[in-house]
């Protein structure tokens, strides 16, 4: 049977907030295509139900121990080079097997002032996420990685940095740096791929914090960012997560951001 399109068979694919949501859907998507996964979070409660989920879903991966996860903590800037780097030996047996993509949909839920009330110093948290971890990332991947435009990073943006939503020009200045990082990348790690995906608003534990606890207000919040699409919905995680693993199979692209936002950008 032919196999030139079954690129991810036994590939090593470490994801960077693989615990919940895009990275959660597409932990499971990469599974199913085959891939040796490992997935990391901040917290080993998060990270063990991850996992759990994962094998109860796919037991023949478990089964070949395709399935694993480690603890990285990107939230303290004194141990964030050392966090990545460690996370970075795990994937890859210490060096002695090389990753051969990675995806980065770690984040937080940073409620950034509107321009007029900011005050500098208010972005440090999201910088960590969104611009040093980035960064820090591209600066030690390489070593680890599979030589050759085989390999890949993806990073994750937001719809905002390219149609900027009223009264949250900090998070499209943010969104505008991730691209740029992901662009900067691409060029200087050649022939290592670095792309971008660029999701509008999809239906993750992250979006649903922002509305508060009371499932009213989600339902709410949900029916007014669907109005804001083409589409008339709001994203479901296992769609998005399908452009993370285009990215890893198209050997043949880098320096792109894929928009995947219900066609909010044309309404």
């Amino acid at each position: 049977m032919p196999t030139k399109y079954f690129k991810l068979h036994n590939a090593r694919v470490l994801l960077l907030g693989g615990t919940s949501g895009i990275g959660f859907a597409t932990a499971e998507a990469a599974v199913e295509a085959g891939a040796i996964v490992i997935i990391s979070s901040s917290t080993s409660e998060r990270l063990e139900s991850a996992i759990e989920r994962l094998k109860t879903s796919y037991p023949d991966a478990s089964a070949a121990n395709k399935i694993h996860g480690h603890l990285c903590d990107l939230s303290q800037a004194d141990l964030l080079e050392v966090n990545i780097k460690t996370t970075l030996e795990f994937a890859s047996n210490n060096n002695t097997t090389k990753i051969d993509h990675i995806t980065y949909t770690a984040a937080n839920v940073p409620r950034m002032p509107t321009v007029s009330d900011y005050q500098v110093s208010e972005t440090n948290a999201a910088l960590l996420f969104r611009y040093d971890a980035p960064i820090i990332l591209g600066k030690l991947a390489p070593a680890y990685l599979s030589p050759g435009p085989r390999s890949s990073i993806t990073f994750t943006g937001a719809s905002t940095a390219t149609k900027p939503t009223p009264g949250r020009g900090i998070l499209t200045a943010l969104g505008g740096a991730s691209e740029g990082i992901a662009k900067g990348l691409a060029v200087d790690l050649a022939p290592i791929r670095v792309n971008i995906v660029s999701p509008g608003t999809v239906d993750t534990e992250l979006l649903r914090a922002l509305a508060g606890p009371d499932p009213k207000a989600w339902e709410g919040f949900k029916e007014i960012l669907k109005k804001v699409t083409l589409l008339d919905q709001v994203g479901e995680p296992e769609d998005v997560a399908e452009a993370y693993i285009y990215l890893m199979k198209d050997r043949n692209i880098t320096g792109s951001v894929i928009h995947t936002d219900g066609g909010r950008l044309l309404k």
